[in-house]
């Protein structure tokens, strides 16, 4: 099927800093590059909700989530808009979205505005487009009763879907314990679980999506990684089309991302030649040398798939615990979908059941100790050795 895809524009700015000056004007000129003026994107009197990346409880330096400059900048320029009402909100993987503000400065920044920030409780099941493998989306209340929703996400690289960005950010959407049931029905399948985010992602289709990139994210991510300068925001009213930007920018293979394979089996446009860019160039901004999440191939060397049922456990990676690192806090076995990392005590260091696990990497995403990451079986890393010599 072909889905209606919106404008493939892309505008790029350069902002080398989270001055609250520079980022001021880099953002009023993605609303000029992307639509004429934020006014155009905010109609007056609109009810406005900015959903932000709050995955954790961490601090701006972590760049685990957006910068408050962002979210201030983009707060005042929808007032400025005419906007009646406007709203902070996301459901974290752990913790409130009060306490993952109040953590990195969203918060403070919320209060001198005088803006909300909320917790998504309450879902409302709505219509997903014809031709979807999910009829339907039971998504949080505060999203469908905005007039105007602005999908605001981090740039970061991701042990299960290699980057998370605009579309990955929408997964949001799902209030509480939805998205454990969403990495429960997923399985260990990175594909099935792409194409449930580009649906819901295309289901929600927030006005503009805006990307943070002036810090992003490397290594470990989205959680525990390490921070990584950039140098840009971006943004557009296509989400497949701004992390395909924000990849190129990065020097991120496209097909080693799972949302794009998902994109083009629906029928979206994934090439970067046919994406409008506006804005500053991307040439001086592009890098070569990004650290991947350490998860490459998680179902092992797409030769070697046919044969995963017998040996899977000696071609795939698996969360392992660093137990030098673990504190205890039990965090990760709470958010475990498939309830496969216990702790024999209190305070203990945690164990994963592999057998149990989906490969989600829930846990990897929210230790906040970053003491969970991917290891490759001992044939996968032989494998992985002999390639690269």
């Amino acid at each position: 099927m072909a889905l209606q895809q919106q404008e493939r524009t892309v505008t790029v700015r350069r902002c080398t800093s989270y001055d609250a000056a520079l980022v001021k004007e880099a953002v009023i000129q993605l609303g000029e590059d992307t639509a004429g003026s934020w006014a155009n994107i905010i109609p007056r009197g609109a009810k406005v909700l900015l959903k932000p990346n709050l995955l954790t409880p961490a601090t701006a330096e972590q760049c685990v989530s957006p910068h408050p400059t962002v979210v201030r900048a983009l707060v005042e320029l929808c007032r400025d808009a005419g906007a009646a009402s406007i709203t902070i909100g996301d459901s974290p993987g752990f913790g409130t979205a009060q306490k993952v503000a109040a953590k990195c400065g969203i918060l403070e920044a919320a209060r001198e505005l005088g803006v909300a920030v909320v917790d998504f409780a309450d879902s409302v099941t709505v219509p997903a487009p014809a031709g979807f493998h999910n009829r339907s989306f039971s998504i949080a209340r505060d999203i469908v009763e905005a007039d105007v929703v602005i999908n605001l996400a981090k740039f970061k690289t991701h042990a299960m879907m290699v980057m998370t960005l605009a579309v990955k950010n929408m997964f949001g959407s799902f209030a509480g314990r939805q998205k454990a049931q969403w990495h429960l029905q997923s399985g260990r399948s990175q594909d099935h679980f792409a194409r449930m985010l580009v649906e819901l992602a295309y289901t929600v289709r927030p006005a503009i999506s805006v990307l943070d990139a002036v810090v992003g994210m490397e290594g470990n991510g989205p959680n525990s990684g390490n921070p990584r300068k950039l140098g840009f925001l971006a943004a557009s009213r296509d989400m497949v089309s701004l992390d395909r930007v924000a990849c190129a920018i990065a020097g991120v293979a496209p097909d080693t991302v799972y949302i794009f394979k998902a994109a083009r089996d629906l029928g979206l446009a994934v090439d970067l030649e046919g994406i409008g860019l506006l804005g500053d160039p991307i040439e001086p901004l592009i890098i070569t040398d990004l650290k991947p999440a350490a998860l490459i191939h998680v179902e092992g060397p797409a030769y070697f798939r046919p044969f995963a049922g017998l040996l899977r456990r000696l071609l795939t990676a698996w969360p392992a615990v660093d137990a030098s690192r673990c504190k205890g806090c039990g965090i990760c076995s709470e958010a475990c979908p498939a309830s496969a990392i216990t702790q024999p005590a209190p305070g203990a260091c945690v164990r994963i059941d592999d057998e149990r696990c989906i490969r989600c990497y829930c846990c990897q995403e929210l230790c906040p100790e970053g003491a969970i990451a991917p290891r490759d079986a001992w044939l996968l890393r032989t494998l992985k050795k002999l390639k690269s010599s």
